[in-house]
């Protein structure tokens, strides 16, 4: 799994990474199955993934059995590790466009964390995670498991009159280092680009657009392509989220790739 690959060696991540594995395969799927699964309580296995009660040795074996794994498999992950939670909001780089830890953006690269994110700007916000599960589509388990990790991760704050505050530089951070290619942020574009089909597919066309352009281009200019775009995604998104009256959390994807494999000599 994806944490796994990262070597974030954290079991409660992984019960939640198994979790969210089980509900996206079938919306259907509850916490209180997965209890069932392990052997344990829905309050005490909710405590667990939500960091609220410790996870002893035994327990972290327990469990892990429970689910297929084996003691080998088990040595590799930590039984409690609150310290190392605390660790990981440092990682964030809190600057404009902030640049996410490859670590970090792994945690949270469904596409429904940063959905979250830009639900707090809608006028209709409500901070039940029913309620944001049911607009994004979602499961409870997902919507209360990614607010969690915003929190974790020093991207979402919610204080203790229970007023919840982006942190992720206005909006703007969601994209890692350009020059970083990883599992995690393949996975995120390939739920967007499943979301765009899902979109063409189900929403009529006076509440979408989808367009394309085909045209010749010389490879080397693709980073100056790549830059253009970046600037007009963050002019376009600052643009939208100037209006006060903010109703529904659009997605924009913009994909440019090569659809020949004309090799170099033939253009010699």
């Amino acid at each position: 799994m994806e944490t796994q690959q990262l070597k974030i060696q954290d079991f409660r991540l992984y019960l939640q990474d198994e979790l969210l594995r089980r509900c996206q395969k079938n919306p259907k799927y509850s916490l209180r199955a997965f209890a069932k699964v392990l052997g344990i309580g829905p309050s005490a296995l909710s405590d667990i993934l939500n960091n609220k009660r410790s996870l002893t040795e035994p327990m972290k074996i327990r469990l892990g059995l429970a689910i297929g794994l084996k003691i080998e498999e088990l040595a590799q992950y930590k039984s409690n590790s609150k310290k190392g939670l605390k660790q990981l909001s440092n990682s964030v780089d809190r600057k404009e466009f902030q640049q996410i830890t490859l670590d970090t953006y792994a945690i949270i690269s469904d596409w429904y964390h940063y959905a979250i994110l830009e639900l707090i700007r809608v006028k209709t916000f409500k901070t039940d995670l029913s309620w944001i599960a049911k607009v994004l589509g979602i499961t409870k388990s997902e919507a209360n498991i990614a607010v969690e990790r915003l929190q974790r991760v020093g991207l979402l704050d919610i204080t203790e009159k229970g007023k919840w505050i982006d942190r992720s530089a206005d909006g703007l951070a969601t994209n890692i280092n350009g020059n970083l290619t990883s599992v995690a942020s393949k996975k995120l574009q390939k739920q967007v680009l499943e979301k765009s089909i899902q979109a063409l597919a189900e929403v009529p066309i006076e509440k979408r657009n989808h367009t394309s352009g085909t045209f010749a281009m010389n490879p080397d200019d693709l980073p100056m392509a790549i830059e253009q775009i970046k600037k007009f995604r963050r002019k376009i998104g600052r643009q939208l989220e100037s209006n006060p009256n903010l109703k529904q959390i659009y997605q924009l994807g913009i994909s440019l790739y090569p659809v020949t494999n004309i090799e170099e000599n033939e253009n010699d």
